[in-house]
């Protein structure tokens, strides 16, 4: 099944390409199926595919693209979080969509504390603002603000605040903040913690939170079938989606806000991971290297990928896949689709018919 027949009918609508995104994605915020977008990860092709996924081959489904992202520093410069060369392609993402949505940073969590200083906050912001007249996108996700450590009383306080002035600045700016779920557990065991969100300051400003479980479990041998975040499992030491929906459930987070982003990838068990570029942490090369890769990567199947979808339904507004442009771009999973994992977790959010594809069975 291809993602994209769903939405075929928009072009006999006779609207071109950009009036299709703008249509699908107007007033649509991030949307229940947006898609992370990793980029040129192997200019060379040294060791990947040439057919790397280029932007105008993304599947119309995707409701938003993100994207990791940008930095602030200390004297209020706004760069590429990861490599100069990024900035072009934010360039690129912005002329390609009207739904662009940036992960934003501070070098560290202290920086944070510092960037709400109200007398910083409103230089930030107007550095923001110059930065989003250049490259237009549709929101930024705050990243970088997960506590690791005790965090000053009023930060709360002043973050709704630095939220607020940025609004100002920049009224049509969507901004969310970006929380991991393993984070959400722990803290949950005592909700009265200090360390913790204030989520009932935080509801009134935030616009969206993203809940990911990119630290849910380390791939080991035990996840290699089923991937490293399982719904249930008899193992207590494993974190399951069943345990952080209890954390989730005691929380006062606005559930009208959360998405929840998922891998579609698969995960590298940690001893081998520096043989591997992201490129390659693929279903693409999964499948095409079964025999060497089944021992080495913790990879989802058909039920899971369709679990996931259910589970994002029933607790929250929509879902990232994160990456759109490393599933299966040459069809080596031979499923007929080269974001079979997408789809498979759309259909499940949708309610739609199970996928099924022999090479992701689980079996």
């Amino acid at each position: 099944m291809d993602s994209n027949k769903t939405i075929k009918n928009y072009f006999n609508m006779g609207l071109d390409y950009s009036e299709i995104l703008e249509f699908l994605h107007k007033n649509d915020e991030l949307g229940a199926s947006s898609c992370r977008y990793l980029g040129d990860i192997d200019p060379h092709n040294y060791r990947c595919h040439k057919d790397a996924v280029k932007l105008k081959k993304i599947p119309l489904a995707c409701t938003a693209l993100v994207f990791d992202g940008i930095t602030c520093n200390d004297e209020f410069v706004i760069y590429p979080s990861y490599d100069k060369t990024d900035i072009d392609l934010i360039k690129q993402l912005v002329e390609f969509s009207p739904n662009v949505y940036l992960f934003y940073g501070h070098d560290h969590l202290q920086s944070w504390f510092e960037a709400v200083d109200p007398r910083k906050t409103v230089v930030e912001a107007q550095k923001v603002k110059e930065f989003v007249a250049e490259y237009p996108v549709a929101g930024l996700i705050l990243k970088g603000i997960n506590p690791d450590y005790h965090v000053p009383n009023d930060f709360y306080v002043k973050l709704k605040a630095y939220v607020e002035t940025m609004k100002i600045e920049i009224p049509n700016l969507k901004i969310g903040l970006y929380l991991e779920a393993l984070s959400m557990m722990f803290f949950s065991k005592d909700p009265k913690s200090p360390d913790w969100f204030d989520f009932t300051v935080l509801n009134k400003v935030m616009d969206n939170y993203i809940i990911g479980f990119d630290r849910f479990n380390e791939c080991t041998f035990y996840l290699l079938n089923g991937g490293v975040v399982p719904l249930n499992s008899t193992d207590p030491s494993i974190n399951t989606l069943t345990k952080f929906k209890a954390a989730f459930d005691g929380s006062s987070i606005a559930r009208d806000k959360v998405y929840f982003e998922f891998s579609i990838n698969p995960s590298v068990i940690k001893k081998f991971e520096k043989y591997f570029i992201p490129c390659e942490v693929s279903y693409n090369e999964y499948c095409e290297n079964h025999g060497v890769y089944k021992d080495r990567m913790c990879v989802d199947n058909q039920d899971t990928f369709f679990e996931k979808g259910k589970f994002t339904k029933e607790n929250s507004k929509g879902f990232i896949a994160k990456f759109i442009d490393l599933v299966d771009r040459d069809l080596k999973c031979e499923c007929n689709d080269k974001y079979i994992t997408f789809t498979m977790l759309l259909n499940g959010y949708n309610n739609l018919e199970k996928l099924t594809c022999a090479k992701l069975s689980g079996i």
